[in-house]
Formats: structure tokens, sequence, C-alpha cells
């Protein structure tokens, strides 16, 4: 049994389907982001040099987390979008761009 803790603490379910997959990446990017907030408005505040040269450290690793996160994003997301396009042959009237 998989004894993985969700945010809600109700259960989870494993997925493999790529559209739900990055909607879950969507949702921890946006989380990552707030958390990012939060510890720059701490550093901001705190005038204990030790601590703010911490706190710097926990953004530089958050900013890399979340690069991370967005370079899975859009990997997955054109993948979705290369193969739904693959996946149908009609003509579109509006240009794409990439």
């Amino acid at each position: 049994m998989c004894r993985v803790i969700t945010p809600d603490s109700i259960g989870h379910e494993h997925l493999d389907d790529p559209l739900s997959i990055a909607e879950l990446l969507r949702e921890t990017l946006a989380e990552e982001l707030h958390s990012m907030n939060d510890v720059v408005a701490r550093w901001h505040m705190i005038e204990d040099q030790e601590i703010k040269h911490a706190l710097s450290h926990v953004i530089e690793y958050k900013q890399k987390g979340i690069r991370l996160l967005w370079s899975s994003l859009e990997k997955l997301e054109e993948k979705v979008m290369t193969e739904e396009s693959e996946g149908h042959s009609h003509e579109h009237t509006h240009p794409h761009t990439h």
C-alpha cells in the first residue's frame, strides 16, 4: 500500500494521464511561487545579516526548484500538444505560434 502523504491528507491517486500530470505540476508551481513570496517577504523584514544570508540561499534553492517544475511542465505540455496535433488532421483557420 502506498503511504505517500498528500496535501489534503485524504488520499491520492497515481497519475499517468499527461493532462492530469500537467494540472498537478501547475498546482505545485503555484504553491511554490506563493511560498517564494512568503520567504522573500521574511527576508525583507529581517535585519540580522546572518539570517538574511541563510534565507537568500533558501530563495536560490526555491528558484532552482521552480525552474525545474517549469521546465518539466513545458516539456510535458509540448509532448501533449505534439501528440494532440498528430491525432487530428483538420485544417485550422488560425495560425499557430511557437
